[in-house]
C-alpha cells in the first residue's frame, strides 16, 4: 500500500532511527494497552464480534513495525512485527501515519475525510473495519488517559509527558506543513507557467490549421485531370 505525501510526518526520521531497536518492549506495551481496553470497554468487542474472528493489520506509515491484531470474542491479541505479514494472514488492513491513526481511532478527526486525502488508506474486509471503526467512537475512547493510566501511581506524571510530546509532535508538524508549502509553491508556479505555454501553443495551432488553405478534394482533382485527358485526345 502507498500513500500520497502526506504520509511524511515529524515522525518519519525517527522512525528511520527506531529501526534497529528492538520491537518487543513496545509490543508488550501494545498489549498491555489492548488488554486494558478490552477490560475497561468490553462493548467494543461486543460491536465488533458481528464480523467474527479476525486479523487486521495497522501500519503506522512513519513508524518501521507492522503490527497485527488478533480479534476475538474476549481478547485482541497484538503482535509486532518487522516485516509486512502476507495478505493470507489478515483480513482487513488500515494504513496512515501514526498521528492521523490515533487521531480517526478516537474520534477527533474525521476518518472518511481522511480516506478520501488518501492519508488513511484501508483495504480487504470493509465490514471489519467499519465494524471496528464504530466500536471505538461508541467507547469513545481518550488514548493518552488510557496510555497513562497504565503507569498506575505515575499516571499523572505520565499525562503530562504524553501531553509535552504531543504539543512538540504538533509544533514539529507545523513546522512540516510550512516547509512543505514553501517547497511546493515554486513547483506549483512552474506547472502552472508550463498549462499557460502549452494552452498557448494548441491555440497558435488551431489558428494557423485554420488560416491554411485547404486542398483541392481528391475526387474534383481526378475528375479535372481526366476531364483534360479526353479534351487532349
Amino acid at each position: 500500500m502507498s500513500l500520497g505525501p502526506a504520509s511524511i510526518t515529524p515522525l518519519t526520521p525517527l522512525g528511520l532511527l527506531a529501526r534497529p531497536l528492538p520491537r518487543r518492549p513496545l509490543e508488550r506495551l501494545l498489549q498491555g494497552l489492548a488488554d486494558r481496553l478490552v477490560e475497561r470497554h468490553p462493548e467494543m468487542l461486543d460491536r465488533v464480534a458481528d464480523a467474527g474472528s479476525a486479523r487486521l493489520y495497522l501500519r503506522a506509515s512513519d513508524l518501521p513495525w507492522h503490527a497485527l491484531i488478533a480479534i476475538e470474542s474476549d481478547r485482541a491479541e497484538v503482535w509486532l512485527l518487522d516485516e509486512a505479514p502476507g495478505e493470507s494472514e489478515w483480513d482487513a488492513a488500515i494504513e496512515g501515519p501514526l498521528a492521523r491513526l490515533l487521531a480517526t481511532a478516537g474520534g477527533t478527526d474525521d476518518g472518511d475525510a481522511l480516506f478520501f486525502s488518501r492519508e488513511i488508506r484501508v483495504t480487504g474486509n470493509s465490514d471489519l473495519a467499519v465494524a471496528l471503526r464504530n466500536a471505538l467512537d461508541g467507547a469513545e475512547i481518550d488514548f493518552v488517559d488510557e496510555l497513562s493510566g497504565m503507569f498506575g501511581p505515575a499516571s499523572g506524571l505520565a499525562t503530562r509527558g504524553i501531553g509535552a510530546l504531543v504539543d512538540a509532535y504538533r509544533a514539529a508538524e507545523t513546522g512540516l506543513d510550512h516547509v512543505k508549502t514553501e517547497w511546493r509553491a515554486p513547483l506549483a508556479a512552474r506547472i502552472d507557467a508550463q498549462a499557460r505555454e502549452i494552452a498557448a501553443l494548441k491555440a497558435e495551432v488551431e489558428r494557423l490549421r485554420r488560416r491554411a488553405p485547404r486542398g483541392r478534394p481528391t475526387g474534383a482533382s481526378s475528375a479535372s485531370s481526366a476531364s483534360s485527358q479526353k479534351e487532349t485526345i
